[in-house]
C-alpha cells in the first residue's frame, strides 16, 4: 500500500510537471503563431505600400520624361524663333536701309514690306515670350515631381530597411512554431500516458478498497452475528434465572413424612437343589 501510495504521489508530481510544460509550450506556440501572422502582415503591408509607391515613383518618373522631352521641345522651338527674329531684324534693318534711297512705288512697297516684317519680329517676340513662360512652367512641374520623386523614393528605401528586420521575425516565428508543433503530440502523449497509469493505479486503489469495504461487512455481519448470539444467550439466560426464582418462591413447605411400616411379603418356596446325577439325567433325556 506504501509503494501503491508513493507511486501515485510520483505520478502527481509527474503529472503536474507534463502539464506545466505542456501549457507553456501551447503558450510559446500561440506567441510564435501571432508573432508569425503579424509580421506576415507587416511585411506584406511593406510590399503592398513599396509596390504603391513604386507604381505613383513610375508615374512621377513618366511625368518628368515627358516634360523634359515638352521642355527640350519648347527649347527647339525657342532656339528656332531667336534665330527667325534675328533675321527678320536683319531684314527689317535692310529694308529699312533700302527705304531711305526708294521713291515712288518702290517706297510705298518697301514700306509695306517693313510694316509686315515689324509684325513678323513683333510674333516672333510674342512667341519667344510665350515659349519661355512654357519652359519656366514645364522647369516648375520638373522641379515639383522631382521632389515627390525623391521623397517617394526616401519612402521606398526606409520600407525596405524595415523588411528584413520583419523578414527575419518571420522566418524565425515560422521555424519555433514548427518546432514547437512536432513537441506538442509527445508531451501530450506523455500527458495521456501518466493519465492512463494514474487511472489504472486509482482501479487498483478502488479494487482494493472494495475488497477491504467487503472484508468490513463480512466482519461486522460476524461479530453482529456474534453479538445477536451472545445478546440471545444472555436474555436464555435471564429469563431462566427469572423461572427459576421466580419458582422458588412459590414452592410450598415441605412436610416430614411419617415412614410406613413396610409390608410382609410371603417368602416363596425355594425349590429343592437338583443333584449332579438327576441334571446329567435330564440332559441325556434331551
Amino acid at each position: 500500500m506504501n509503494s501503491i501510495s508513493k507511486r501515485i504521489l510520483q505520478l502527481k508530481q509527474k503529472k503536474i510537471r507534463s502539464s506545466k510544460i505542456r501549457n507553456k509550450t501551447l503558450r510559446a506556440l500561440e506567441t510564435a503563431k501571432s508573432l508569425h501572422r503579424k509580421s506576415t502582415s507587416t511585411v506584406n503591408s511593406i510590399q503592398r505600400r513599396v509596390s504603391k509607391i513604386r507604381s505613383g515613383l513610375d508615374e512621377v518618373s513618366n511625368t518628368i520624361q515627358h516634360s523634359l522631352a515638352q521642355k527640350e521641345s519648347i527649347l527647339r522651338l525657342l532656339v528656332d524663333a531667336k534665330s527667325r527674329l534675328t533675321n527678320e531684324k536683319d531684314r527689317y534693318l535692310q529694308t529699312k536701309q533700302e527705304l531711305l534711297s526708294a521713291t515712288g512705288e518702290a517706297k510705298d512697297r518697301l514700306e509695306f514690306t517693313l510694316d509686315t516684317i515689324s509684325d513678323q519680329i513683333n510674333e516672333i517676340r510674342n512667341e519667344i515670350k510665350q515659349r519661355n513662360l512654357a519652359v519656366k512652367k514645364v522647369d516648375n512641374i520638373i522641379q515639383e515631381y522631382n521632389t515627390k520623386k525623391s521623397r517617394l523614393s526616401r519612402q521606398i528605401k526606409r520600407a525596405l530597411q524595415s523588411k528584413p528586420q520583419f523578414v527575419k521575425i518571420m522566418n524565425e516565428s515560422k521555424k519555433n512554431a514548427a518546432k514547437l508543433e512536432k513537441r506538442l503530440p509527445s508531451l501530450i502523449k506523455t500527458e495521456k500516458s501518466i493519465q492512463k497509469n494514474f487511472s489504472r493505479i486509482n482501479s487498483i486503489i478502488k479494487e482494493q478498497a472494495k475488497r477491504k469495504k467487503t472484508s468490513q461487512v463480512k466482519l461486522r455481519r460476524i461479530k453482529s452475528r456474534k453479538v445477536a448470539e451472545a445478546k440471545r444467550i444472555q436474555n436464555l439466560a435471564r429469563k431462566l434465572a427469572i423461572q427459576m426464582l421466580s419458582a422458588k418462591r412459590k414452592a410450598p413447605k415441605r412436610t416430614k413424612a411419617k415412614r410406613k411400616a413396610p409390608k410382609r411379603t410371603k417368602a416363596k418356596r425355594k425349590a429343592p437343589k437338583r443333584t449332579k446325577a438327576k441334571r446329567k439325567a435330564s440332559r441325556k433325556r434331551r
